[in-house]
């Protein structure tokens, strides 16, 4: 019996709480794990905004002074002697070769012909508007690098584009891929800002741009083909895409004119161009960055840091689309040239500067100048009297050598009987007063509506030719004779002649040939 006297009471004795402890649930397995290159590159050390102006203008510094380097010592090769002949024939002359041929080109040589009137046309100012463009192009690269990976993408990228032998030797030449690559870049750069925020200026200036780039190079509206893609994946909502169409439909409408003529003149203009063969395919890549060690680094770090996640996907789209559309439109018509795809360089230097974005500032800047030394040899090369292919100045140091008052000049066939390239290279290197004389030649290069000189018929070669005791004879090739081959009516003219001395430059055969005594004298 309990002491309050009841079997019910209440018992004053402590209670023991024991808690019950469960393993918690497992989680839910991810759909994915992180690799290295998910995980945030380290942040930037010094990311102030000096440095980011400072990472646009280092690349376009250095584009400048490498360019402007020997930027007169290489001659004019083939192309761009027809820069220098069609800017400074007369605009009725212009316009109607433009008729017949290099129509696709013509708003570039027009844009050049302004240029010539206040510059003159020099090889350095026939070439400094391409180093220009070059440099814009560079720092547009480094522009595109700080917003798609920052200070370090877009510095190492800037300076890759700026240090390849492929950026000089385009920088120094007369022709539109410079103007080409910049427009690109810029092309690029603001379909970036156009995704990231949609204005009705950006989109007039995204069309501005695209109608340059297709008037100054048709190849590189290609690039519309990887910007569709990254606009679709990075529109926010459907109506962005379409309203990237819309400027981009907008911005080749001014376009179609020049494609509309120079598909009419392609028997002309890309008939020389050869098939694309596993050799061609494999040579690209020496072509484009400028030599197998300089193709292989690149190359290697441009796999790597391939991706189609975020922004990263602007440069990847833009170096593998446009090569494969290149690629597969050269199976029915001739078009692959390395140096169409100079608007890709660009897109390389951007992905291979991304490989190296989880690397120190100082260490992708490293890989940067390894490359850069990589290139050096090209660099040197790229700037020798035949750096542009052709020894078109060598010609005229053998003339003024060996030529005397009163030789004459015949000029050999090459392509369909043009005799233009040679003909070109000795009136723009060789001056008037001891130039020999053009006996045969009846019209002027780029008068009538033709690109190259009309010569005298081949009956009446003789007549034209005279009796001169010594003719010289330039053509393009390597030759051992160089008569051979140079049409029925010149080689019966110079029968009665014989090779006396021969020379070969880079490109070219010339031949000095004297007159054979006469039988009985």
């Amino acid at each position: 019996m309990s002491p309050t006297g009841g079997t019910g009471a209440r018992s004053d004795a402590p209670t023991a709480l024991i808690v019950r402890v469960r393993d918690a649930p497992p989680e839910p397995a991810a759909p994915w794990r992180p690799t290295e290159a998910d995980q945030p590159a380290p942040p930037e050390p010094l990311d102030a905004p000096w440095l980011r102006h400072l990472a646009r203008l280092l690349p376009m510094a250095v584009v400048a002074v490498l360019g402007g380097i020997g930027l007169n010592r290489p001659g004019l090769w083939e192309d761009e002697l027809a820069t220098w002949g069609m800017v400074t024939v007369g605009f009725d002359d212009f316009v109607a070769v433009l008729r017949n041929v290099d129509a696709s080109i013509g708003p570039y040589y027009l844009l050049m012909r302004g240029w010539v009137a206040l510059a003159g046309s020099s090889d350095v100012a026939l070439r400094v508007p391409s180093l220009l463009a070059m440099a814009a192009a560079a720092g547009l690269v480094a522009a595109i690098g700080l917003r798609i990976g920052g200070l370090r993408v877009g510095l190492v990228a800037g300076l890759l584009f700026a240090v390849l032998p492929t950026t000089s030797r385009y920088a120094q030449e007369a022709r539109p891929y410079a103007f080409a690559v910049c427009a690109a870049a810029l092309a690029t750069l603001l379909l970036v800002r156009l995704l990231e925020r949609p204005r009705f200026l950006r989109y007039l200036g995204y069309s501005a741009v695209v109608a340059l780039l297709g008037l100054m190079h048709l190849v590189g509206l290609l690039l519309l083909v990887a910007h569709a893609l990254v606009a679709w994946r990075g529109a926010q909502r459907r109506r962005g895409f379409f309203g990237w169409l819309g400027a981009a439909v907008a911005g080749t409408l001014p376009v179609l004119p020049v494609l509309w003529l120079g598909r009419q003149q392609t028997g002309t203009q890309i008939n020389w161009i050869p098939p694309v063969t596993l050799d061609r395919l494999v040579d690209t890549p020496e072509a484009l960055f400028g030599g197998p060690l300089l193709a292989g680094a690149v190359l290697a770090l441009a796999f790597l840091g391939m991706s189609m996640r975020e922004r990263a996907a602007v440069a990847t789209a833009w170096l593998v689309l446009p090569t494969v559309g290149l690629l597969l439109a050269a199976q029915l018509t001739p078009l692959w040239l390395p140096r169409y795809l100079l608007f890709t360089v660009p897109a390389w230097a951007l992905v291979a500067s991304l490989a190296l974005r989880r690397s120190s500032l100082l260490r992708g800047t490293a890989a940067m100048l390894a490359i850069g030394l990589l290139g050096i040899p090209v660099q040197v090369e790229i700037r020798g009297v035949t750096g542009h292919s052709q020894g078109t100045k060598d010609i005229a140091a053998v003339l003024r050598a060996h030529a005397r008052p009163g030789d004459t000049l015949v000029y050999g066939p090459f392509d369909a009987g043009d005799q233009r390239t040679s003909r070109d290279a000795v009136n723009r290197y060789v001056d008037e007063s001891w130039r020999p004389r053009d006996v045969l030649m009846t019209v002027p290069a780029r008068r009538q509506g033709t690109l190259g000189a009309r010569e005298c018929a081949d009956r009446d070669v003789p007549v034209c030719l005279g009796r001169p005791e010594r003719v010289w004879v330039v053509r393009k090739g390597a030759l051992d004779d160089p008569v051979q081959r140079i049409g029925p009516a010149k080689e019966a003219a110079l029968k009665s002649y014989a090779v006396d001395r021969t020379w070969r430059v880079r490109g070219f055969s010339i031949g000095l040939l004297v007159r054979k005594p006469e039988v009985g004298k």
